[in-house]
């Protein structure tokens, strides 16, 4: 890479208008939609001080820039519109999700209208969204089942007599079960400990109730939506503190409260689908999703992916295995493969010392870029935003480690980066950044 440089800083923010509110319980919905959320230009955004300190710029200058801007948004809580929070995006929750805004401004600036746009480790789909709102056709893959289920949803949105059809559906399951409550009806199976342990008992008969009522009520096309409504609420009406929390509550909830709330998340579903339309163009840009592993990429065709932009899991950081351990449960879905092949997983590298771990994690990202050189095109743009990581007291430095594999396979290069500080709150692997601190970066490699 060429000399370092700092990013400038680009100006605040414009105010956007708030969401409406939801609609009331069981009330069947008139036409209603979030509000559209306009764009604004990237040079309006805010400092990037006030995330991780000023970006660190190495490589092509302009393109450095571009990726610096990206990595430009407001924490959580600060902007009164959150994008985060904008139509589909703020469904359902996701750990360790890319910021739409960072996915907006990566696709607008390495690729073009028309271009396809490949994210190897799509999550819920955040980088789909953003590609076809712009014009882009998109392909998503993903080891995660759940994760591919949400993705899916939330890149076919439904249309208004679809949305009409799944919100009649959906009372009819509210109407099956508070019948079953006020008749004090027994669980439709045996419950395993966990389930015991993180519900109240008479939510747990609810949500048992409402996970019996889609498979009776639904049809087959509207099952993996309602699949996600309930999933979306089921940390809400745990003992759980959070979603990443292993952490217990007690929590006070009415009887009758849990089906209620499915009700408010599908309507608010519907409305989010409906503003999500309004923002697509005409023709809709076409979508494919799909479970698969990011070291062999076997659903994705040869020489498809015009550019590349994603967020590969930073090494022995997250387990997404326990993060989605209970919707997978509820959801009836396979953890086989994903326990076994996650790139990257906590669980894997817990027991390794240190000159393992970074042979383990150059392994899997070799076999990473070599999948990924069969399904781009020469020239392809390739963006990784990734962060630091650590195994004891040894850091896992992402663009360095990024670097050495791509190149050593002679058909990656890197062109640009831009690097910004953040915080690391693991208390076992604090002295691995004691000299320097750890950084997030947005990484431009391209094809040759």
């Amino acid at each position: 890479m060429s000399k370092e440089t700092r990013a400038s800083k680009p100006s605040g923010d414009k105010k956007r208008s708030k969401d409406k509110p939801a609609p009331k319980f069981f009330r069947r919905p008139k036409k209603s939609s979030l509000p559209e959320i306009p764009r604004p230009p990237r040079e309006q955004r805010r400092s990037l001080t006030h995330v991780g300190g000023e970006a660190i710029l190495g490589g092509h200058p302009e393109c450095a820039e571009l990726l610096a801007r990206a990595l430009d948004v407001s924490p959580a809580g600060e902007r009164e519109d959150e994008p985060e929070r904008a139509h589909v995006h703020g469904f359902h929750p996701y750990p360790a999700r890319m910021h739409p805004d960072t996915a907006s401004g990566l696709v607008a600036a390495f690729s073009k209208e028309g271009d396809t746009v490949l994210d190897p480790f799509c999550g819920s789909g955040t980088v789909l969204v953003e590609a076809m709102i712009q014009g882009r056709r998109a392909i998503g893959t993903d080891l995660n089942p759940f994760a591919v289920r949400l993705a899916m949803a939330k890149t076919h949105p439904r249309k208004k007599e679809e949305r009409e059809k799944m919100l009649e559906t959906v009372l009819d399951i509210a109407e099956l079960a508070n019948e079953r409550r006020v008749k004090k009806a027994g669980a439709t199976r045996r419950f395993p400990h966990d389930d015991v342990r993180l519900f109240e008992p008479h939510v747990l008969l609810e949500l048992d109730s409402i996970r019996l009522g889609i498979a009776e009520k639904a049809a087959p096309t509207f099952r993996p939506d309602l699949s996600l409504v309930l999933s979306a609420i089921l940390v809400k009406v745990s003992r759980k503190r959070g979603d990443t929390s292993l952490e217990t509550e007690r929590r006070r909830i009415a009887a009758g409260y849990t089906t209620k709330l499915f009700v408010k998340k599908a309507e608010d579903l519907a409305a989010r689908y409906e503003t999500l339309l309004s923002l697509l163009p005409s023709p809709t840009p076409k979508v494919f999703v799909a479970q698969a592993d990011a070291k062999n990429l076997k659903p994705v065709d040869t020489n498809v992916a015009d550019v590349v932009i994603t967020s590969p899991p930073y090494a022995a950081t997250y387990d997404y295995v326990e993060h989605h351990e209970l919707r997978m449960r509820w959801l009836g879905m396979d953890r086989e493969t994903l326990a076994k092949d996650e790139l990257g997983a906590r669980r894997h590298y817990a027991e390794l010392t240190a000159d393992a771990a970074l042979k383990r994690w150059e392994d899997e990202l070799a076999a990473f870029f070599k999948a990924l050189s069969r399904v781009t095109k020469s020239g392809a743009n390739v963006v990784l935003l990734m962060a630091d990581s650590a195994v004891s007291n040894t850091a896992l430095r992402a663009d360095t480690i990024v670097d050495r594999v791509a190149s050593a396979g002679g058909i990656f290069t890197a062109k640009a980066r831009a690097s910004q500080a953040r915080p690391h709150f693991h208390p076992g692997t604090q002295a691995a950044f004691h000299e320097s601190p750890r950084m997030e970066h947005a990484l431009l490699l391209v094809k040759r």
